[in-house]
C-alpha cells in the first residue's frame, strides 16, 4: 500500500485543529528545546550525525537546537501555521542556510534520496492519528531516507500512560481527549512489532510532566543495518 493510498480525507479536521492551536500560541510546546530534544542532540553528537530529519517538526523548538549546535536539517509538518511560524523562527536566529523547513502530508512519503540523512527524528509525531499501516509505511520510509548505520530516535506515549483508554475511541489504540487531540498509545509488543528491519537499540519508558498531569512514553532508539 503506498502512502498516496492511505491518506484520503482522513486527518483533516486534526491538521485543522492543530493550525487553530498553533495560531493561538506561537510557542504552543514552550520557548526552548524539549528536554527530549536534548538527548537527542547528545546521541546525534556521539554518533557523529551532520544531517538530521524531524518529522512533525511543529513550530520547530527541537529543529532550532540541532541548527544552533551545527547539524544540517530538513524539518516537515502537515501545520501550514506550524511551519510558517518555525520559518520566522529560524530566520530570526539567522540559521536558514543549515534548516529546511516542509509544509508535508508525511503519510505521503518522505521526499528525500534514499541513504541521505544520518539520523530522524520526532517527539510525539506518531502519537498523532495514525493508523498502524500508517506508521509501518512511514517507519519504512525513515530506513530508506537513512544511511546505513543511521538511527531513528522516536517517543510514543504508551498504554501506562494516564489517558490510555480515556475519551473517544477512534480505532485502534487511538482516542480523543476533550480538547480534540487523538492519541496513538502504544504497548512496547506493538513498537518491536513496526520496528522490523531496523536492529533496536533500546525501548526505555520516561515521564513527561504536563502542567495537569504527566505523560508516560517510550524513547525509542533504532538503527538501520
Amino acid at each position: 500500500m503506498s502512502g498516496k493510498e492511505m491518506t484520503g480525507d482522513r486527518g483533516s479536521d486534526q491538521r485543522a485543529h492543530w493550525d487553530r492551536v498553533f495560531g493561538v500560541a506561537g510557542n504552543y510546546f514552550g520557548e526552548g528545546a524539549s528536554e527530549f530534544g536534548n538527548k537527542a542532540l547528545d546521541i546525534f553528537r556521539n554518533m557523529g550525525a551532520r544531517d538530521v530529519l524531524e518529522l512533525g517538526c511543529g513550530q520547530g523548538r527541537d529543529s532550532c537546537l540541532f541548527a544552533s549546535e551545527g547539524l544540517n536539517v530538513t524539518a516537515m509538518d502537515y501545520s501550514e501555521t506550524g511551519v510558517r511560524q518555525m520559518r520566522e523562527r529560524v530566520a530570526g536566529l539567522c540559521l536558514s542556510p543549515v534548516v529546511r523547513c516542509l509544509v508535508r502530508d508525511i503519510r505521503t512519503g518522505i521526499p528525500l534520496p534514499d541513504a541521505s540523512v544520518d539520523a530522524v527524528y520526532s517527539h510525539m509525531f506518531f502519537t498523532m492519528e495514525l493508523k498502524e499501516a500508517e506508521v509501518r509505511f512511514i517507519l519504512d520510509e525513515c530506513r530508506r531516507v537513512l544511511r546505513g548505520g543511521g538511527v531513528n530516535l522516536f517517543s510514543v506515549r504508551n498504554d501506562h500512560d494516564p489517558h490510555y483508554r480515556k475519551g473517544v475511541h477512534r480505532g485502534e489504540d487511538m482516542w480523543q481527549s476533550p480538547a480534540g487531540f487523538v492519541v496513538h498509545f502504544f504497548p512496547e509488543e506493538k513498537v518491536r512489532r513496526l520496528s522490523k528491519g531496523y536492529d533496536i537499540v533500546h525501548i526505555k519508558e520516561f515521564e513527561d510532566p504536563a502542567d495537569q498531569y504527566t505523560r508516560v512514553l517510550y524513547e525509542v532508539l533504532l538503527r538501520r543495518p
